[in-house]
C-alpha cells in the first residue's frame, strides 16, 4: 500500500508531523502501559491525518484543473491593412470570449483511446486551441442571431412579408425567428467555406473537413458535450455509436446546405443571407456592422487554422471592401436623414384633426394645447402659473401614428413659443448606445445636441434597459436625464413603445418617473379606420377602387382586426397592402396593349385578392 500526501507543501508537512505524533503516542503508550493516553492522542491525530490527506488531494486536483484551463490565444493575425485591423479590433472589443473554458490539453492518446480497439485511420489535424478558436467564432455568430431574434418589430416586419406564412404556426415568436436566422447563418458559413476554396464536406482526412465537423457540432448548441475531447473521439473512434454520431453530423450539414424553406436573395447586392435580412428589414444601423465583423472574424479564424493562400487573401479583401462600402452608405444616409429633418414642414392642429381615428389622442393633445395657452395668458396678466412638464410618453402598438403625432406636437410647441425651432429628431437605442466603454455618453450627447430647441423622439425607449450590469444603455439614460434638467427650456423628450414595457421602463428609474407624467395611449385602428386609410392612399395617388374590390377589402380588414396579435402593424400593414395592390394592378395591365386613363386608375377586386394572397 502506498500512502501519498500529494504535492501540497502545507498539507504535506502537517500530515507528516501528525503521523510522527501518532507513532510517538503509540510507543509512549506501550512503554508506560497507559493505553488511555495512547487512545487520547491517537484518535485526534488519526482524524487530522485523514483531513490533511483529503485536502492535499483536492489541492492537487484544483491545480491540475487550473493548469488545463489556460486562456486561448486570439487567432486574429495583425496586418498592415488599417481597415482589417479596425474590423478585428472592433470585434475583439464587442465580444469578450470568456466562456470557452473547456480546453482539454490532454495529449496522451493512450488515456483517451486506450480502452477502445476500434480506431479509424484519421489523424487529429485540429489542435485544442484551434478547436476552441473556431468554436468561439461560431458561438459569437449564434449570439448575434439571438440578439437579432429579440427584435420584435423586425420579426413582425419580416413575417408580414414572408412568402409562405402557412409554414409558421401562430405568432412568429423569438424562438422561431432564431431558428430561421440559424439556418441563414449556416448558409453563410457554407458560402465562406466555398469562397475560401474548400469543399463543404466533412472530410476527416483534411484539416478543413475536421474543422467543419467542429463547426457543425457548435451549431447544434449542445455545449455540455461540445469540447475538444468529444471532438477527438468523433474523429478517432470507429465503434458503432461514434460512427452513427459522425453520420448524424454529416446529415445535419446536408440539411444546412440543401434546405430551401428559409431563404432570402437580392441578386447583385450581397450573398450573405444575414446581411440581406438586416438590410431588407431596415436595421442596418443596429446590426450590420456587428454582422460584418463577426463574419470577417469567422473567415479569418478559418484561414489562420487552414493556412492563407491567394484565394483566401482575395476573399478577405472582398469582405473588407464590403465593410467599407457599408460605412460610406451609412454616412450618406445620415446626411440624407439630416437634410430630410431640416426640410420637413412643422405639424399643426389641423394636421392632427385630419388624421383618421385617434379620437382620444386628439382630445388629449387639444387639452394640452389649451392648458398651455391659458397658462401663457396668466403669465401675460402677471399671475402665478404652475410648472408644466412638456415631456410625453406615447404608448401603443406599431403603425398607430405615434411618430406622426410627435411631429405635430413639436410644431404646436413652436407655435405656442415653447420651442424655438420645433423640429423632430427621431432615434432609438442604436442611435444612443455605443459599442465600447466611454462612448455612449458622447453619442447620446451628440443626438441631444441636434434636438435642442426641438423634440427628441425615442422609439422603443424601453430597449435602453439591456440585460446585464455592463449594458451601456444605463449610461444613455443617465445622460438623457441630466440633459433634460440642464436644457429644460430647450429640450422636449417624447418616449414611445409598447404600453406594458414603457410603464415598467419609466417606473424602474426615479429620474424618468419624476419627469414623465403625461401618458398618451394610441389605440389600434378599427376595421373601418383601416379601410379609410387605404382609400385615402388611393385618392392621394389618383387611384379608384371598384365596389367589389371595396367589399373584399372590408372583409379582409374585419378578419385582420378579429384575429390580430399584439404586433399587428395597423397603418403600416395598410401601406404594405396598398403597395401590393398597385403592384397587382400593374401586372394585370402589363399584359394588355392599350390602357385608357380609367383603366390605369382603377383597382379591381382581383387586384385586392391578389394583394391579400401575396405574402411577401
Amino acid at each position: 500500500m502506498v500512502l501519498s500526501f500529494g504535492n501540497s507543501e502545507g498539507c504535506g508537512c502537517w500530515g507528516w508531523g501528525f503521523l510522527v505524533l501518532l507513532i510517538g503516542s503509540f510507543i509512549g503508550g506501550v512503554q508506560d502501559g497507559d493505553w488511555s493516553t495512547f487512545l487520547l492522542l491517537f484518535i485526534p491525530s488519526f482524524i487530522i491525518v485523514v483531513v490533511a490527506l483529503t485536502q492535499a488531494n483536492n489541492n492537487d486536483e484544483s491545480a491540475s484543473a487550473t493548469k488545463s484551463d489556460d486562456d486561448i490565444t486570439p487567432l486574429i493575425k495583425s496586418s498592415d491593412n488599417s481597415i482589417q485591423n479596425s474590423i478585428s479590433e472592433n470585434y475583439d472589443t464587442e465580444y469578450d470570449n470568456d466562456d470557452d473554458d473547456d480546453l482539454d490539453n490532454d495529449d496522451d492518446e493512450d488515456d483517451l483511446f486506450g480502452d477502445r480497439i476500434d480506431h479509424t485511420d484519421y489523424e487529429i489535424q485540429v489542435t485544442a486551441d484551434e478547436f476552441n478558436g473556431i468554436k468561439a467564432s461560431v458561438k459569437e455568430l449564434l449570439k448575434l442571431c439571438h440578439l437579432i431574434s429579440a427584435n420584435r418589430e423586425m420579426r413582425q416586419y419580416l413575417f408580414e412579408r414572408a412568402n409562405d406564412k402557412n409554414t409558421i404556426e401562430g405568432e412568429y415568436d423569438m424562438d422561431k425567428f432564431y431558428d430561421t436566422l440559424k439556418l441563414l447563418l449556416a448558409k453563410d458559413i457554407a458560402y465562406v467555406y466555398e469562397h475560401l476554396g474548400f469543399d463543404v464536406e466533412i472530410n476527416l482526412f483534411e484539416p478543413e473537413g475536421q474543422l467543419l465537423l467542429a463547426i457543425v457540432k457548435t451549431l447544434q448548441e449542445d455545449y455540455e458535450t461540445n469540447n475538444y475531447k468529444s471532438f477527438r473521439e468523433l474523429i478517432k473512434y470507429d465503434d458503432g455509436l461514434t460512427a452513427a454520431m459522425r453520420d448524424n453530423y454529416e446529415d445535419m450539414l446536408d440539411i444546412y446546405k440543401n434546405q430551401t424553406d428559409v431563404k432570402i436573395s437580392a441578386k447583385g447586392f450581397d450573398e450573405f443571407s444575414l446581411v440581406l435580412i438586416i438590410v431588407y428589414s431596415r436595421q442596418e444601423k443596429r446590426y450590420l456592422k456587428k454582422t460584418r465583423n463577426a463574419l470577417f472574424h469567422f473567415a479569418r479564424t478559418v484561414i489562420d487554422i487552414t493556412g492563407e493562400n491567394e484565394t483566401s487573401k482575395a476573399f478577405l479583401k472582398d469582405l473588407i471592401e464590403r465593410a467599407k462600402d457599408d460605412e460610406e452608405d451609412s454616412e450618406k444616409q445620415d446626411n440624407k436623414d439630416e437634410t430630410d429633418v431640416k426640410a420637413e414642414p412643422l405639424g399643426t392642429m389641423e394636421d392632427l384633426q385630419e388624421m383618421i381615428g385617434l379620437n382620444q389622442v386628439k382630445k388629449e393633445i387639444t387639452e394640452l394645447k389649451n392648458f398651455i395657452e391659458v397658462n401663457r395668458r396668466r403669465e401675460e396678466a402677471g399671475m402665478k402659473t404652475p410648472p408644466i412638464s412638456y415631456h410625453c410618453v406615447f404608448t401603443g402598438n406599431p403603425g398607430t401614428g405615434k411618430t406622426t403625432v410627435a411631429r405635430i406636437v413639436a410644431g404646436i410647441y413652436k407655435e405656442l413659443g415653447i420651442l424655438q425651432k420645433g423640429h423632430l429628431v427621431e432615434t432609438d437605442r442604436s442611435g444612443l448606445v455605443a459599442e465600447y466603454v466611454g462612448q455612449t455618453a458622447v453619442k447620446t450627447n451628440k443626438v441631444i445636441d441636434s434636438a435642442l430647441d426641438g423634440v427628441l423622439f425615442i422609439d422603443e425607449a424601453y430597449s435602453l434597459v439591456g440585460a446585464g450590469n455592463e449594458d451601456f444603455g444605463k449610461e444613455a439614460i443617465a445622460t438623457l436625464v441630466k440633459r433634460m434638467e440642464d436644457n429644460r427650456d430647450r429640450l422636449v423628450v417624447i418616449l414611445a413603445g409598447y404600453e406594458d414595457e414603457m410603464q415598467q421602463f419609466i417606473e424602474s428609474n426615479p429620474g424618468l418617473r419624476s419627469r414623465f407624467n403625461r401618458y398618451i395611449h394610441f389605440e389600434d385602428y378599427t376595421a373601418e379606420e383601416l379601410e379609410q386609410i387605404f382609400l385615402s392612399m388611393l385618392q392621394r395617388y389618383d387611384y379608384i377602387l371598384q365596389d367589389e374590390g371595396e367589399q373584399a377589402l372590408r372583409r379582409h380588414f374585419e378578419q385582420c382586426v378579429a384575429n390580430k396579435g399584439k404586433d399587428f402593424g395597423n397603418a403600416r400593414y395598410v401601406r404594405n397592402l396598398f403597395e401590393r395592390s398597385i403592384k397587382a394592378q400593374s401586372v394585370r395591365l402589363a399584359a394588355q396593349t392599350d390602357n385608357d386613363k380609367t383603366q390605369l386608375a382603377t383597382i379591381i377586386a382581383d387586384d385586392i385578392t391578389s394583394a391579400i394572397a401575396d405574402k411577401p
